[in-house]
């Protein structure tokens, strides 16, 4: 009886039944049909093992119940004989044979599927935390991370030119040559955040929220760029690798212009009425 498994090969082999097919019939992986002729029923829990051999057996022609009982056997889980009893004790009894079935599924892999149950819950978890934190520090972030966790911040807004015209006055002006030639390309490097609203050759205007900590290089421009700062504090800007000290931590609006002809800079600087 111990080479049952050895019997089931051999019926196969006659019916000339080749295990690849015998893969796509079932639809069980080759390496468990190999396990299961080679009597290595470790690879799998007893009720799938049970569940394949069913399958196998019946594919190729054999007696399925025939096999499951050598397999119990084989195994040490044959199930003792259930004595006739009464009609209305039969509805008891099929309980406890359900009950007797779930207990063949070792703990270990219930373990497995409780574990696995848990991976998926904290997996979908992380996944979902790391969109909220995406969308907290997106381009126009109103968030900081501080020392116990994400730490909401009074927005940045970009300064329009009305605001401009209502909310402040021209506080200096100054106009320099630099050292650069067109074509002009511009570094912002931010330690506070801020914003900035440009202007570049006849390139759409745009703008920028710069958060902390961030580099960017802004579009390149052979003529003329205006960029109006919401503040310059911890700021540092350059143009061509060439660093403009001149606008560097102010608290209030400045409006820079670097022209190409001849090459220079003109700085406003704005501070709120009244």
């Amino acid at each position: 009886m111990a080479q049952f498994y050895k019997e089931l090969k051999d019926l196969r082999l006659t019916q000339g039944i080749d295990l690849g097919e015998l893969e796509k019939r079932t639809k069980i992986n080759i390496k468990y049909l190999k396990a299961i002729e080679a009597g290595n029923f470790d690879i799998l829990p007893v009720p799938y093992l049970r569940l394949f051999l069913r399958a196998y057996s019946e594919e190729i022609g054999g007696d399925s119940v025939r096999a499951l009982e050598q397999l119990d056997s084989f195994l040490g889980t044959a199930k003792p004989t259930i004595i006739s009893q009464p009609l209305e004790k039969e509805h008891k009894n099929k309980v406890i044979e359900s009950s007797n079935e779930n207990e063949v599924l070792p703990k270990s892999n219930r373990k497995f599927r409780e574990d696995l149950t848990k991976g998926g819950l904290l997996l979908v978890i992380f996944i979902f935390s790391i969109f909220i934190i995406k969308k907290i520090f997106s381009e126009d972030s109103k968030a900081i991370i501080g020392k116990t966790g994400p730490v909401i911040m009074n927005p940045i807004n970009v300064i329009s030119d009305e605001q401009l015209i209502t909310q402040f006055t021209e506080n200096k002006f100054i106009e320099e040559l630099i050292p650069a030639k067109p074509p002009f390309f511009m570094t912002l490097t931010a330690k506070e955040q801020t914003a900035v609203k440009i202007k570049q050759d006849s390139l759409p205007e745009y703008s920028k929220i710069i958060r902390s900590g961030m580099e960017i290089d802004l579009k390149g421009f052979v003529f003329q760029g205006e960029m109006l700062f919401s503040h310059t504090k911890r700021l540092r800007a350059r143009v061509n690798g060439i660093e403009l000290v001149q606008i560097s931590d102010y608290s209030h609006p400045i409006r820079l212009k670097v022209r190409s002809n001849p090459s220079s800079i003109t700085v406003r600087w704005y501070k709120p009425i009244g």
